[in-house]
Protein backbone atom coordinates (compact mmCIF):
# COMPACT_ATOMS: atom_id res chain seq x y z
CA UNK A 1 0.00 0.00 0.00
CA UNK A 2 0.98 3.35 -1.00
CA UNK A 3 1.48 6.26 2.05
CA UNK A 4 -0.94 8.20 -0.90
CA UNK A 5 -3.48 5.93 0.12
CA UNK A 6 -3.55 6.28 3.57
CA UNK A 7 -2.70 9.97 4.21
CA UNK A 8 -4.86 12.64 5.13
CA UNK A 9 -5.03 15.58 2.36
CA UNK A 10 -6.60 18.08 4.56
CA UNK A 11 -3.53 19.40 6.82
CA UNK A 12 -3.90 22.69 8.16
CA UNK A 13 -0.23 24.48 7.70
CA UNK A 14 1.85 27.24 9.08
CA UNK A 15 3.68 29.68 7.92
CA UNK A 16 7.59 30.26 8.74
CA UNK A 17 5.27 33.77 10.58
CA UNK A 18 3.06 32.47 12.49
CA UNK A 19 3.22 33.64 16.31
CA UNK A 20 3.60 30.83 18.60
CA UNK A 21 0.13 32.15 20.40
CA UNK A 22 -1.69 31.38 17.09
CA UNK A 23 0.02 27.91 17.04
CA UNK A 24 -1.04 27.15 20.57
CA UNK A 25 -4.35 28.36 19.74
CA UNK A 26 -4.63 26.51 16.27
CA UNK A 27 -3.21 22.74 18.58
CA UNK A 28 -6.01 23.93 21.18
CA UNK A 29 -9.25 24.28 18.91
CA UNK A 30 -8.20 21.42 16.41
CA UNK A 31 -6.81 18.58 18.79
CA UNK A 32 -3.74 18.53 16.74
CA UNK A 33 -0.26 18.15 18.28
CA UNK A 34 2.00 19.54 15.57
CA UNK A 35 1.40 21.22 12.67
CA UNK A 36 3.78 21.39 9.41
CA UNK A 37 5.41 24.72 8.29
CA UNK A 38 5.59 25.42 4.48
CA UNK A 39 7.19 28.02 2.74
CA UNK A 40 4.74 30.24 0.21
CA UNK A 41 5.03 27.83 -2.89
CA UNK A 42 3.98 24.72 0.14
CA UNK A 43 7.45 23.81 0.49
CA UNK A 44 7.87 21.46 3.63
CA UNK A 45 10.29 23.40 5.88
CA UNK A 46 9.52 21.89 9.33
CA UNK A 47 7.34 21.10 11.98
CA UNK A 48 5.43 22.27 15.34
CA UNK A 49 4.81 20.10 17.58
CA UNK A 50 3.51 20.01 20.99
CA UNK A 51 6.95 19.48 22.68
CA UNK A 52 8.55 22.41 20.97
CA UNK A 53 5.40 24.67 22.25
CA UNK A 54 6.70 22.94 25.66
CA UNK A 55 9.86 24.53 25.87
CA UNK A 56 8.35 28.08 26.31
CA UNK A 57 6.63 26.95 29.67
CA UNK A 58 9.08 24.50 30.98
CA UNK A 59 12.09 26.26 32.81
CA UNK A 60 15.47 25.69 31.62
CA UNK A 61 17.50 23.28 33.65
CA UNK A 62 20.57 25.85 33.57
CA UNK A 63 24.02 23.95 33.42
CA UNK A 64 26.94 25.13 35.48
CA UNK A 65 29.56 26.88 34.00
CA UNK A 66 31.84 23.19 34.72
CA UNK A 67 29.11 21.51 32.78
CA UNK A 68 29.43 24.27 29.44
CA UNK A 69 33.27 23.87 29.44
CA UNK A 70 33.07 19.92 30.14
CA UNK A 71 30.22 19.65 27.59
CA UNK A 72 32.54 21.96 25.10
CA UNK A 73 35.72 20.11 25.63
CA UNK A 74 34.42 16.12 25.01
CA UNK A 75 32.06 17.71 22.15
CA UNK A 76 29.02 16.28 24.31
CA UNK A 77 25.34 16.22 22.76
CA UNK A 78 24.78 18.06 25.91
CA UNK A 79 25.45 21.26 24.96
CA UNK A 80 23.74 20.94 22.01
CA UNK A 81 20.39 19.67 23.16
CA UNK A 82 20.58 22.99 25.98
CA UNK A 83 21.21 25.71 22.98
CA UNK A 84 18.03 23.62 21.12
CA UNK A 85 16.35 24.54 24.57
CA UNK A 86 17.46 27.87 25.08
CA UNK A 87 16.55 28.51 21.12
CA UNK A 88 13.21 27.20 21.56
CA UNK A 89 12.57 28.46 24.97
CA UNK A 90 13.24 32.01 23.02
CA UNK A 91 11.19 31.39 20.21
CA UNK A 92 8.54 33.74 18.83
CA UNK A 93 7.81 32.16 15.50
CA UNK A 94 7.46 28.75 13.90
CA UNK A 95 10.20 29.86 12.21
CA UNK A 96 12.20 29.55 15.40
CA UNK A 97 10.92 26.97 17.18
CA UNK A 98 10.46 24.60 14.20
CA UNK A 99 12.24 21.22 14.19
CA UNK A 100 13.62 21.26 10.93
CA UNK A 101 13.87 18.98 8.39
CA UNK A 102 10.52 17.64 9.25
CA UNK A 103 10.32 13.78 8.33
CA UNK A 104 8.69 13.17 5.43
CA UNK A 105 7.95 10.00 2.83
CA UNK A 106 7.13 10.31 -1.33
CA UNK A 107 3.02 9.73 -1.79
CA UNK A 108 4.28 6.84 -4.01
CA UNK A 109 6.60 5.48 -1.08
CA UNK A 110 5.03 2.10 0.39
CA UNK A 111 3.12 2.69 3.96
CA UNK A 112 5.60 0.82 5.88
CA UNK A 113 8.48 3.53 5.00
CA UNK A 114 6.16 6.11 6.94
CA UNK A 115 5.53 3.42 9.64
CA UNK A 116 9.18 2.52 10.10
CA UNK A 117 10.04 6.12 10.34
CA UNK A 118 7.51 6.78 12.94
CA UNK A 119 8.80 4.11 15.23
CA UNK A 120 12.74 4.81 14.58
CA UNK A 121 12.11 8.19 15.77
CA UNK A 122 9.73 8.07 18.36
CA UNK A 123 7.38 10.57 16.07
CA UNK A 124 3.98 10.81 16.05
CA UNK A 125 3.13 12.34 12.55
CA UNK A 126 4.97 11.93 8.83
CA UNK A 127 4.25 14.34 6.44
CA UNK A 128 4.02 13.48 2.54
CA UNK A 129 5.42 15.18 -0.17
CA UNK A 130 5.12 15.38 -4.07
CA UNK A 131 8.15 16.92 -6.06
CA UNK A 132 9.26 18.31 -2.60
CA UNK A 133 5.33 19.75 -1.59
CA UNK A 134 3.57 19.01 0.85
CA UNK A 135 0.57 17.03 -0.34
CA UNK A 136 -0.58 14.83 3.06
CA UNK A 137 0.12 13.91 6.42
CA UNK A 138 0.10 10.29 8.24
CA UNK A 139 -0.43 9.58 11.56
CA UNK A 140 -0.15 6.63 14.00
CA UNK A 141 -4.36 6.61 14.20
CA UNK A 142 -3.91 5.67 10.12
CA UNK A 143 -2.11 2.42 11.47
CA UNK A 144 -4.66 1.53 13.49
CA UNK A 145 -7.33 2.40 10.97
CA UNK A 146 -5.45 0.07 8.65
CA UNK A 147 -5.61 -3.03 11.25
CA UNK A 148 -9.45 -2.11 11.56
CA UNK A 149 -10.35 -2.35 7.74
CA UNK A 150 -7.60 -5.31 7.37
CA UNK A 151 -10.10 -7.01 9.76
CA UNK A 152 -13.11 -6.30 8.50
CA UNK A 153 -12.61 -7.40 4.61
Amino acid sequence: MLAKEIMKSEVITLSPESTIIEIARLMVENDISGFPVVDGENRLLGVVSEKDIMYKEVKLDEPSVWDLCLWSALGSREIYNYKESFRKYRAKTAAEIMTSPAVAVDENDDVSKAGNLMISRHIKRVFVTREEKLVGVISRSAFVKMLLDAEIE
